[in-house]
């Protein structure tokens, strides 16, 4: 029998957050949860072996943040999405997450309803946070456009590659890694819609970024 239902991955080093969304999604056609852990380690183990199509993930972790562990499934598992769980909304926190590859963001204080429909968004390809995360990121600077939002960070990282610096160019500059450049990079081409430098840069000129 072919197995419909969307599979879920829990990461959270709280047991009891573990059982309550367990809980919630107990009786739901359309879910499943297909393994959980406490240790963001162990979750990228299991997930070389557990098909996921969502993996809830906790921010605050011993070990490994759920911010690099954003950043490694979504380098390792690109076709998992990623819900990012938090008792709190902070900013700096919320860029982070996006920047790593999000696909949403819900308090821990969020009820069934608004954690089915925040599934339901990203299983079909859209983005989804909460009230209390979205009035954060209003607050921040950003240039909005039709695919997400860049941020003051992506818009001058954009400004150095129309300069023609390399990457290595660009982190000696930001005094950033390498590494995080080419992170940025990857997600400015995602937020933009566009595949190549030269893409990009008619992007840039086309909403006056350059």
């Amino acid at each position: 029998m072919i197995d419909i239902k969307n599979k879920l991955f829990i990461v959270d080093d709280h047991q009891l957050v573990i059982d309550g969304i367990q809980s919630l999604l107990n009786n739901e056609n359309s879910y499943r949860v297909v393994g959980y852990c406490n240790r963001p380690l162990d979750a990228l183990n299991q997930l070389e072996v557990t098909p996921t199509d969502i993996l809830l993930t906790d921010i605050n972790m011993p070990d490994m943040s759920g911010v690099e562990l954003t950043r490694l499934v979504k380098k390792r598992f690109p076709t998992i999405k990623v819900l990012a769980l938090s008792m709190f909304g902070d900013k700096q926190v919320i860029r982070e997450m996006i920047e790593a590859g999000i696909s949403g963001y819900i308090l821990k204080n969020t009820g069934k309803q608004e954690l089915l429909y925040a599934l339901s968004q990203i299983i079909n390809g859209h983005t989804y946070f909460s009230e209390e995360v979205t009035a954060e990121l209003m607050k921040m600077p950003t240039h909005q456009n039709g695919t997400g939002a860049l941020t003051n960070r992506e818009i001058e990282i954009i400004r150095l590659i129309e300069k023609e610096l390399s990457n290595k160019q660009i982190a000696d500059k930001l005094f950033i890694s390498e590494r995080t450049v080419e992170t940025h990079r990857k997600n400015i081409f995602r937020k933009t819609s566009t595949q190549s430098v030269i893409g990009l840069l008619k992007y840039g000129y086309e909403h006056k970024i350059i």
